[in-house]
Order: C-alpha cells, then structure tokens, then sequence
C-alpha cells in the first residue's frame, strides 16, 4: 500500500504493478471469472485450457481483475465509479486484447450466469464480436460428457441449465458494482436484450461441445491443440 501507483502518483498499487516484472507481460486474454470461485478451480480450468488448447503457459497472461486493478481506488472511493467511462474503458480494453476466457464452475447451474459482472462480460463481448473460449475444470469437462452420454434427456439437461440467465435478477459482490452495472444494462438494449443475447451464445456453445464430443469419439485420441471438450471457442456472427 506504500508503494507509488505509476498511474496516478498516488499511494497504493494494483498487484500487477507490485509483482517482479518477469511475472508480467502484454495481456493475451481477458479472464472472465467469479471471485467467489477457489483459487483451486481457477487453476485447474485454467491449466485444462491452455493444456488442451496448446499454449506456452510462459506465452499467456491474462487480464484478470483481481490482479490489474486497483482495489485500493475502487474499494477506498467506490461511488466515484462513472458510468460512462466505466463502459469506455472495458469496450477498450476487450477490443485491445481481442481474446476473452469464460471461466465457468461447473456446467450444472454455473455461479457464472447468477453474477452480473460475469453477465456483462459475457454480452459485451457477444457485441464486440470478440471470440470466446469457455472453459471448464478437468472434472466439469468429465461431468460434461457423462451427461451428454445420456442421449437426449442429458442433452436438454445441459441446455436448460446453461441457458438460465435472469441479468435483472444477478448479484456482485459489491452493492455498488451491481448498481452501476445494471443501469449501463438498463440505459443500453435493457435485460431482456442481454439474456437473449446470452441464451443463444450458449446454447451454441452447447451445441458445439456437443459436436466436439462426438469427433472426439470417432478420433478418438485428438491431438494437443485441437478443440476439446469443455474448452471451445465461438463467435456469434
């Protein structure tokens, strides 16, 4: 907290400016995450992805708003938070990464879709027509397929409880931030807009996973960097 912020040359910095500079690096994905969520599932999703996807976990760093922003900013003085360039600043922020990850917990009525921040991300990049990878832990991903299994009473399982969105309805851990984010909801195409904007993202995500499982079947052994489950991006057209 003693420590000059290089932004404002004020007292109090986000842990991205605190952490050794070997540790940071030009952001490759914006995070899209719950912090009620364990540090335990977040690294396991997180190790799923990039394992299934191929990456260089040396090459990824992710935009993930625990680390980058500045909690003492936003928790000392959280009324000064302004609507427009609230919005400004995230627009900018998903066009300059132009990768977004969605961390869900679990496919079975995922925290992600009760939590207005997770809600928001999630549209707005719909929007922006910025690709998104979701992504679930090892043993979700499992869940997943076991429920698929199932033939066509699994398979509407699945879609009925990741297509639940009520956005008017969804919390954040802040009072304030759920406040502010409701109104740039309600001020732009209003929650009716975002839940069906979001209904039909993921019932294509569904539908892809689901396509994806059966390739695997028939592949049987994919190789590392291909699409698997649990771990595939998609772009609304």
């Amino acid at each position: 907290k003693n420590k000059i912020c290089p932004r404002d040359g004020k007292p109090g910095v986000s842990l991205v400016d605190w952490v050794d500079k070997e540790w940071r690096g030009k952001t490759t994905h914006f995070l899209s995450w719950t912090w009620g969520y364990k540090v335990s599932l977040v690294r396991d999703a997180l190790e799923h992805w990039a394992d299934s996807q191929g990456h260089k976990k040396e090459e990824v760093f992710l935009f993930m708003c625990f680390f980058v922003n500045n909690q003492y900013r936003i928790l000392v003085n959280p009324e000064n938070i302004d609507l427009v360039d609230l919005e400004k600043i995230f627009t900018a922020n998903l066009k300059r990464i132009g990768q977004v990850v969605a961390l869900l917990d679990t496919w079975d009525s995922p925290t992600y879709l009760t939590r207005i921040w997770t809600i928001f991300e999630q549209f707005m990049s719909i929007q922006l027509k910025v690709p998104v990878t979701m992504v679930l832990p090892r043993q979700a991903a499992s869940d997943l397929m076991d429920e698929f299994n199932k033939g066509k009473e699994g398979i509407m399982r699945v879609k009925n409880s990741l297509t639940q969105v009520d956005s008017e309805s969804a919390k954040a851990f802040s009072p304030n931030d759920e406040r502010v984010v409701k109104e740039l909801i309600a001020k732009g195409g209003g929650f009716k807009a975002v839940d069906d904007s979001i209904f039909r993202f993921m019932t294509k995500w569904v539908a892809l996973e689901m396509e994806t499982h059966i390739r695997n079947l028939v592949v049987d052994k994919p190789e590392v960097g291909h699409v698997r489950t649990g771990t595939s991006s998609i772009v609304l057209p």
